[in-house]
């Protein structure tokens, strides 16, 4: 992921409920926070890894947009090590 978040519980429900996923979104988000790989969701929604990836492009850019007015979601960092920072 070119820019990254920390997922805690508060962070990933906030997103959920400010970004108004729906059932498959929100399976995705919280899969990926668990550290399931994109193939092992393909695998468990019956979905192509390249609809996976079009799915988690789609809620990248959702956050983005939901991160804005939120109070609680914090702005996506460049990398890795700015996450720690």
């Amino acid at each position: 992921m070119t820019r990254q978040v920390i997922w805690t519980k508060a962070v990933l429900e906030a997103f959920i409920i400010e970004g108004n996923l729906n059932p498959r979104q929100e399976y995705i988000i919280r899969s990926r926070a668990q550290g399931l790989s994109i193939v092992e969701q393909a695998a468990h929604l019956n979905l192509s890894v390249d609809q996976v990836n079009k799915d988690i492009a789609t809620l990248k850019r959702i956050y983005d947009i939901t991160q804005k007015t939120s109070k609680i979601l914090p702005e996506r960092k460049p990398n890795k090590k700015e996450l720690y920072k």
